[in-house]
């Protein structure tokens, strides 16, 4: 986990020109733009009619959004509930490093606006942890944190040091784990609430580790069973991909996107999640 901290800082050093600094949520992204158009969706699903790009036909159907991080926006799983389900109109709204919380913030004051009638959040542990986000601005490099203020770091060292990134992201990255079941029951109850109060269907599916249990280390153990116990007491409907991935092992499927990547699932990991979806009925 501390030297995914470290990978997830390099990585968004690459990603700049996406994200502006957000005082309530730590950064957010630009939209209207080739990555985020103004609902904060991927550009490449719906406009807010519901009109669909030329070459994805017209709208269709009951309108699904997915919420999440990096796994929602790399769209694996929705391609292939999709196959499933082809007359649904989905929506993308995944935004890269975001945890609950920046989900939430991001839903609430642009998403919604797409009126969706079923919204559905991926989550997945390190959804407990403040993920950086590195850009320049003006020339120098910034970090900034959900819920903290930017901290400067040494340009050429970040340039030049995997250990110095190594370190930031374990040194600023890390949260108490008291603080964090605190902001992810605040962040769970947040989406309970608005989505009540909007009239849209809720569910969230918990994303595992894709590795063996027993190799799970005492914090991912920790995350899972804290997360739900957390979706448990805000009674949201919860769709537990730990039996399946378990089953998927025992069949042989491959399940990272690529080697050594324990949170990415691979397109054949996804359609084995996907059918146990649909068997869960969760559209």
């Amino acid at each position: 986990m501390v030297i995914g901290a470290g990978r997830q800082l390099q990585f968004r050093a690459g990603e700049s020109t996406n994200f502006v600094p957000d005082a309530e949520a730590g950064y957010m992204p630009v939209l209207g733009n080739a990555a985020y158009d103004q609902y904060g969706c991927r550009v490449d699903r719906y406009d807010a009619a519901g009109k669909r790009l030329p070459e994805r036909g017209p709208r269709r159907g009951r309108r699904v959004l997915f919420l999440g991080d990096s796994v929602t926006r790399r769209e694996r799983i929705q391609d292939a509930l999709e196959k499933i389900y082809p007359a649904f109109e989905y929506w993308n709204a995944g935004v890269e490093s975001f945890n609950t919380m920046q989900e939430l913030i991001f839903y609430r004051r642009v998403n919604s606006k797409l009126k969706p009638d079923q919204a559905i959040l991926t989550f997945h542990n390190n959804d407990f942890q403040d993920t950086p986000l590195v850009f320049r601005q003006n020339g120098e490099l910034q970090i900034h944190f959900m819920r903290r203020d930017g901290n400067r770091i040494n340009p050429w060292l970040f340039s030049h040091s995997y250990l110095y990134r190594w370190l930031t992201g374990l040194s600023l990255g890390q949260l108490d784990r008291a603080r964090q079941r605190v902001v992810m029951k605040e962040a769970l109850a947040g989406f309970r609430e608005t989505m009540a109060s909007e009239k849209v269907e809720f569910s969230v599916i918990l994303l595992p580790i894709l590795k063996p249990y027993e190799q799970w280390n005492v914090r991912e153990k920790w995350s899972r069973q804290a997360a739900l116990e957390l979706l448990k007491e805000e009674g949201i409907k919860t769709y537990d991909l730990m039996p399946d991935m378990e089953a998927a092992m025992k069949e042989g499927v491959v399940l990272p996107e690529t080697p050594g990547d324990t949170w990415h699932p691979s397109a054949a990991a996804a359609e084995h999640f996907a059918r146990y979806l649909a068997g869960q009925k969760i559209l």
